[in-house]
């Protein structure tokens, strides 16, 4: 199986993402947190239930559809907090969402070989990682948040990367 390059990715996941932007504009700044993790929940759920049946019954919404949609939903919530803490939320634009994604991408491509090429990813990391999140809400300081965060998202691309 030939598997995608990281920048295959993340041009995947981008387009898709600006696509979004375009027709829901920025309707997820008004959700919480904990009910973009519900809808992280719900994706990953729907990956368990297509790997534990061995195929899958939506033929339109292939697998790799769903990590991308994850992955999306992790850099959501990273750029939400970056507008927390830097921006008005009432002033953001669409080229600054555009800019804090792909500085999100960056980051991920400076460190993603070098901490995690021989560690084992699975969907049930994935999974165990959002329990913890819900079980945790509002208990985990925001830099240990956000390196979880990372660390979720590069799993995610690994896992997208595998099942390509």
């Amino acid at each position: 199986m030939n598997h995608p390059s990281i920048d295959f990715i993340i041009q995947k996941c981008r387009k898709l993402f600006l696509d979004k932007l375009i027709d829901y504009d920025l309707s997820w700044r008004f959700l919480k947190n904990s009910s973009i993790i519900d809808q992280i929940l719900i994706k990953v759920v729907r990956i368990k239930n297509i790997q534990s049946k061995g195929y899958q019954e939506i033929k339109e919404e292939k697998i790799t559809d769903t990590y991308m949609d994850i992955i999306n939903y992790i850099i959501i919530i990273l750029i939400k907090s970056d507008i927390f803490f830097i921006l008005n939320f009432n002033k953001i634009s669409h080229r600054d969402v555009i800019f804090l994604y792909n500085q999100k991408f960056e980051r991920i491509k400076n460190c993603l070989y070098k901490n995690f090429k021989h560690k084992i990813f699975s969907i049930n990391n994935i999974l165990e990682n959002i329990f913890y999140l819900k079980k945790n809400e509002g208990k985990v300081a925001f830099k240990k948040l956000e390196k979880f965060y990372f660390k979720m998202l590069i799993e995610t691309i690994f896992l997208f990367k595998k099942n390509f």
